[in-house]
C-alpha cells in the first residue's frame, strides 16, 4: 500500500513501530523518480502489508527532506521502530529493489514463531500437524520454499500431491534434493519386490522388501533399520536402492525428526 505523506508522526514514526515504512523522496520535476516510484508502488502492493510505502514530495516537505539529509532524488529510506535501517539513492531497477527489500526488511516475528513451532512438531514426530500448519501458510502466502516443504510432508503416502507441489517449482537446482526424493519414493512404490528374490544376496533383498513395506505403512524406524541392513549387505541391490531410500526418508522426516538424529551417524558410517 502506498500513499502521500499526510502526517509524519502517524504515517512514519508510529506506523514503523509495528510495520516497516519505506519512504520515497521524490519531486514532480525528477525524471528518475517517475521510473522508480511505480516500481516501489508495485512492490508495496505485492507485499500485502508486510511493509508500507510513504511518498514524500521534497518540494512540499522541504523541512522533512532536510531533516533526512536529502541532497539528491530519488532517495529511499527504510524506517523501523523510528530508526533508519537501510537506504539507497537513484532509480534502481526492479530486481535490485526487490533484493534490497529482501536483504533489509526485518524478520516477521509471526513467521519466526511458526518456524519454531514447526521444528518443535517435527522433533516430536508430529508430521501430520506440521503439514496442517504448512498448508494453512500456503493459503495465506504462497512461496516455492513452502511448496517444497508441503511436498515433503505429503510423502511417502500422497505422491500425487507431492508431484503437484514440486511440478510448479522452476528452480531445478535449488530443489534438486526434493525432486530426487520424490523420484525415489515413486520408484519404491512401483517396485516389483518379487523380482528381488532373485538377487545375489537373498538376505539383503528381504531387508529391502521389509524396508519398502514398513515405509509405506508409516513405520519409519523399522524401514530405516531394514534399509540400513540391506545397504550394508549389498550396495548393488536395486542400483544402490537402499542408500537412496535412506536419503529420501531423512529428507522427508527432516533433520529435526528424532529418527533422523538417531540414525544419521549410523548411515554415514555404513557408507564407508
Amino acid at each position: 500500500m502506498a500513499h502521500e505523506l499526510q502526517d509524519f508522526n502517524n504515517d512514519v514514526v508510529i506506523q514503523s513501530k509495528t510495520t516497516p515504512v519505506v519512504i520515497d523522496f521524490w519531486a514532480e520535476w525528477c525524471g528518475p523518480c517517475r521510473t522508480l516510484t511505480p516500481v516501489l508502488e508495485k512492490l508495496a502492493a505485492e507485499a500485502r502489508g508486510q511493509w508500507k510505502l510513504v511518498k514524500i514530495n521534497t518540494e512540499e516537505h522541504r523541512q522533512i527532506a532536510a531533516q533526512f539529509g536529502i541532497r539528491s532524488i530519488p532517495s529511499v529510506k527504510m524506517v523501523s521502530h523510528g530508526a533508519i535501517i537501510a537506504e539507497f539513492q537513484g532509480a534502481l531497477p526492479e530486481p535490485a529493489v526487490r533484493k534490497w527489500l529482501q536483504d533489509h526488511l526485518p524478520a516477521d516475528q509471526d513467521s519466526e514463531m511458526e518456524t519454531e513451532m514447526l521444528q518443535t512438531l517435527l522433533q516430536a514426530g508430529e508430521r501430520e500437524k506440521a503439514l496442517e500448519i504448512c498448508e494453512e501458510q500456503l493459503k495465506e502466502a504462497d512461496s516455492p520454499e513452502l511448496r517444497a516443504r508441503v511436498a515433503m510432508l505429503n510423502l511417502p503416502g500422497e505422491i500425487a500431491r507431492a508431484e503437484a507441489m514440486l511440478a510448479s517449482l522452476q528452480d531445478e537446482q535449488k530443489f534438486e534434493i526434493e525432486k530426487e526424493t520424490l523420484n525415489t519414493i515413486r520408484h519404491l512404490k512401483m517396485s516389483d519386490t518379487a523380482t528381488l528374490a532373485d538377487a545375489g544376496n537373498p538376505a539383503a533383498a528381504e531387508s529391502y522388501k521389509n524396508g519398502i513395506k514398513a515405509l509405506f505403512s508409516g513405520d519409519y524406524e523399522h524401514s530405516i533399520e531394514s534399509f540400513l541392513d540391506a545397504m550394508i549387505r549389498d550396495r548393488k541391490l536395486d542400483n544402490d536402492g537402499a542408500r537412496k531410500a535412506l536419503i529420501a526418508i531423512f529428507t522427508i522426516l527432516t533433520d529435526h525428526h528424532p529418527l533422523s538424529i538417531k540414525y544419521r551417524r549410523r548411515f554415514s558410517m555404513a557408507l564407508y
